[in-house]
């Protein structure tokens, strides 16, 4: 339509050439918008000048001084980059769009200093009033009717850059300029995305390496979970502990992916810390609700973590040493401006210590081995500005054995035990960007990922002269290999259209449980329970259109079909998506969205933390996915002059087949056979509230205020008597203050304080004493642990949680270029006793009472650590 109107305007003037007459000026018109100068130019004239007011709104003109010119001439000067064009018919000037083709603007934008690829830079064309940001690989596509565009580049931490190009060529790469340290801003999101108010999604936030790394730290370990828990809508499974439940979801209803690849139970010592080294993170993103089409697989949210890529043009690196792990990083070029390497290793020592501190005691172990580590490696390999290719690897590992040997003093009873669990992830991709033209792009994945779990038991000995052997063993695990390619499609600044698929072979391990005992050479028991490996294959498709339809209204909306074949069996789902935006007068971003989630995987797990003895296991002909619908509706706006940035949501979330262990079932008792079927009951569960957020994102005091509102329940069938019950990651209140506070140069403060509403725990309301057999002849009787008696599930609420933590580091900056820091963090300042859990001691028989005993992990704790970067 604009084409013909286009036609018919120039047809229009092209008719009335004849009848124009020229007319001369002498003028000086100032810096200001081009609004201004055309009544400026109409009352010195005299002539009228009509145009359309949305095509001129925004654009500024700079000073200009003329003398003795056309009015045509001057107009036509004052439109000079802009998509106008001036025509006179007459007495009159008109001003519409100027007949230009369309011209595509694509590239990569890049760290000036390393080459790194910047992901969220913010690209803007001023005078079309429109812009578009770089993808996850630093990728942007901008599609205009003009030979020329003047650009704005802006990206957190980095120099704002203004530029004006000639967009006939492709492949145009932009290089920003890192701000000095002391200039650099600590935010929330860690780069300059689409804002939250201009975007169409809702219930996303973004993190960067540098804000992790700003709060205080435990042990003096930066951890990416425990900064997520900070957030609005994402709370902590209980003190200590890196389980990430948002929004009433559990730590299984979690997608985490590393650079593309799935990990499962992603913790350090028994998840107390994740298994994240910050120094190799790039960016991180938490999708808590609203998910785009492209992602699927669980039902509560998405952490999609990319890790650097490595340094272009020279080798760097960093190291430091805490209380509990050190860590070393090293990056840098293979052949300049082709490819880069990164290499990352952290290793922690707790099994030193414990040696040092064991030294001459008589009851430490003969063999200890407590500790953690992981590896990070990636390879990036540039072909052309149309083709690059990167390695990814990522293998940990913790590992937890202690050996005891017993003699006694005429050594007719001695023993020699040794227990032990380890487990760990190892992750592998292979990425390939493709270039297809300056509109479309493409990424293709192979991707394998491997966890595992495994525990031993085992003791030899004598016992009264007798020797006999005690061995008890218990693996379990899954196992992803896939591929998948995503193609992303940008017809205008406005549109952008997003497909792709992906295929993924899975092995479960459900758990195998090896016994085998002996008596004086004879074997007693020998068994292998009857679980066996079980092959599914899950399959996805997906189209995402986020399409600007005006500039009111936005909207991203998708479909994403998910397919799971298991034993013979086939699930499907179809899962709508939809996020709309509509800018309200003054500035106000109204939001709403829904989603359909399905999930095929269960989490077996009997606690309210993440453990690696929590066993993974697939949808069966008995036990059917999870399902959820969540919808969202929220507000945004920039205040202060875009210094805060304030976003209020209100949600809830209907969930479907969710599985919950039976009334008296064992936990232990899933790893026989496939029991674990009959053990867990499968019911509805929903999730509701509101979560408040106000972010200050620039100046020498940053942070953010978060506050959520909350309700969690469950209703199955075979639990709690067919009654709705709290769950148990059910906490009504959560409040967080976290900030960091530029000192001067080379001093940064910073805090954090929680305060979460008591969780529910289960109290049995009797104890009924039992016996042990019979009754004897004389009335005599075996006394055993009592009965208890519950009348619900998670029936009481004991204490509040909450905690203050500050840290400060100090940087020096040398000459040579090293950058020294040491942070110094003290945790639980307060001193707050804060149970990791409770333990039920024993009732009050002359009342209804009941004693419980509770485990503290973190009281008041001053950590230290040293960093080097060279």
């Amino acid at each position: 339509m604009q084409r013909i109107l286009t036609i018919l305007f120039l047809a229009y003037s092209l008719a009335a050439t004849g009848q124009q007459h020229e007319i001369k000026l002498s003028i000086s018109i100032p810096a200001t918008s081009l609004e201004n100068a055309l009544k400026l130019l109409e009352q010195q004239s005299k002539m009228h000048i009509s145009y359309e007011y949305t095509r001129v709104q925004g654009i500024s003109v700079k000073a200009h001084t003329y003398k003795d010119q056309p009015l045509e001439t001057i107009c036509r000067d004052l439109l000079k980059g802009t998509s106008l064009m001036v025509k006179q018919k007459n007495d009159q000037l008109f001003i519409g769009p100027a007949p230009s083709r369309e011209h595509t603007l694509s590239g990569y934008v890049e760290d000036a200093a390393s080459g790194e690829r910047l992901i969220g830079v913010s690209l803007a064309a001023p005078q079309f009033q429109t812009g578009t940001v770089t993808n996850a690989y630093g990728f942007y596509s901008l599609t205009l009717p003009s030979d020329s565009l003047h650009l704005q580049l802006s990206y957190m931490g980095y120099q704002r850059l203004d530029t004006v190009i000639a967009i006939g060529k492709e492949g145009m790469t932009f290089q920003l300029q890192a701000l000095n340290r002391q200039l650099e801003e600590v935010t929330i999101r860690g780069k300059q995305m689409e804002s939250s108010v201009s975007s169409s999604q809702m219930s996303r936030i973004n993190l960067s390496a540098d804000l992790v790394k700003s709060t205080p730290r435990l042990l003096g370990e930066a951890d990416l979970f425990k900064t997520l828990q900070l957030l609005p809508g994402v709370k902590q499974g209980t003190e200590a502990t890196s389980a990430l439940l948002v929004r009433g979801g559990t730590p299984d209803q979690n997608l985490i992916l590393l650079d593309g690849a799935p990990l499962y139970n992603p913790m350090h010592l028994m998840g107390i810390f994740s298994t994240f080294n910050t120094n190799v993170l790039k960016d991180v993103t938490l999708y808590k609700g609203a998910f785009p089409a492209r992602y699927g697989g669980r039902l509560s949210s998405v952490i999609d973590v990319s890790t650097k890529d490595g340094d272009m043009h020279k080798i760097h690196g960093d190291f430091s040493v805490g209380l509990l792990s050190a860590q070393a990083t090293l990056e840098g070029p293979i052949q300049k401006g082709k490819t880069t390497f990164l290499i990352s290793g952290r290793r922690s020592y707790p099994d030193l210590l414990a040696k040092a501190y064991f030294n001459g005691d008589r009851n430490a172990p003969d063999r200890l081995n407590l500790y953690f580590y992981d590896i990070n490696a990636k390879i990036h390999h540039k072909f052309s500005d149309r083709d690059k290719l990167y390695f990814s690897f990522y293998s940990g590992r913790d590992k937890m054995q202690a050996r005891y040997k017993y003699t006694s003093i005429n050594a007719n009873n001695d023993y020699v035990s040794d227990g032990g669990v380890q487990w760990g992830n190892m992750i592998g991709t292979a990425r390939w960007n493709h270039v297809y033209s300056p509109k479309l792009f493409s990424n293709v994945m192979l991707i394998g990922s491997d966890y595992h779990f495994k525990s031993a038991f085992s003791q030899d000995g004598k016992s009264n002269g007798e020797a006999y052997t005690d061995l008890q063993r218990l693996k379990s695990g899954i196992k992803d290999y896939g591929a998948k390619a995503d193609f992303e499609y940008h017809p205008n600044p406005a549109h952008a259209i997003k497909v792709g698929g992906g295929y993924m072979f899975r092995i479960f391990t459900p758990g195998v449980l090896r016994s085998r005992q002996t008596q004086q050479d004879e074997v007693t028991v020998d068994s292998v329970n009857n679980n066996r490996d079980i092959n599914a294959s899950e399959m996805d498709l997906y189209a995402e259109d986020d399409w600007e339809l005006s500039s009111r209204l936005k909207l991203n909306a998708g479909l994403h079909l998910s397919a799971f074949h298991v034993e013979g069996r086939l699930y499907s789902s179809l899962q709508p998506r939809l996020n709309l935006r509509y800018m309200l007068p003054h500035d106000w971003a109204l939001k709403a969205s829904y989603s359909r989630m399905a999930q095929y995987v269960h989490l077996l797990a009997s606690n309210s933390i993440s453990l690696p003895t929590d066993l993974w296991v697939p949808v069966t002909d008995k036990v059917k996915p999870q399902e959820s619908d969540q919808f969202a509706l929220g507000i945004a706006k920039n205040i202060f002059h875009d210094k805060f940035e304030f976003s209020a949501e209100t949600y809830y979330k209907r969930l479907h087949h969710v599985i919950e262990y039976k009334e008296g079932a064992d936990y232990l008792t899933s790893s026989r056979g496939d029991a674990w079927q009959t053990l867990v009951a499968a019911g509805e569960g929903e999730a509701y509230g509101m979560e408040l957020l106000l972010q200050k994102k620039v100046g020498r005091l940053t942070g953010w205020v978060g506050y959520t509102l909350s309700w969690a329940n469950r209703r199955i069938p075979a639990v709690n008597f067919g009654r709705e019950f709290p769950y148990k990651y059910d906490r009504r209140h959560d409040f967080h203050i976290v900030g960091a506070y530029k000192l001067r140069k080379g001093i940064e403060l910073s805090g954090s304080w929680t305060f979460q509403s008591a969780a529910p725990f289960t109290i049995p309301v009797a104890s009924y004493e039992a016996t042990n057999g019979p009754v004897s002849e004389n009335g005599t009787r075996d006394w055993v642990t009592g009965v208890s008696r519950i009348n619900g599930r998670n029936n009481v609420r004991i204490s509040a949680y909450h905690r203050l933590d500050v840290g400060v580091n100090f940087i020096k900056y040398k000459k040579n270029g090293l950058v020294r820091t040491w942070n110094i963090s003290l945790l639980n300042v307060y001193n707050r006793f804060n149970p990791f859990f409770y333990y039920l001691d024993s009732y009050d028989k002359s009342g209804p009472r009941a004693k419980l005993n509770a485990i503290n992990l973190i009281p008041f704790m001053p950590s230290i650590s040293y960093s080097l970067k060279f």
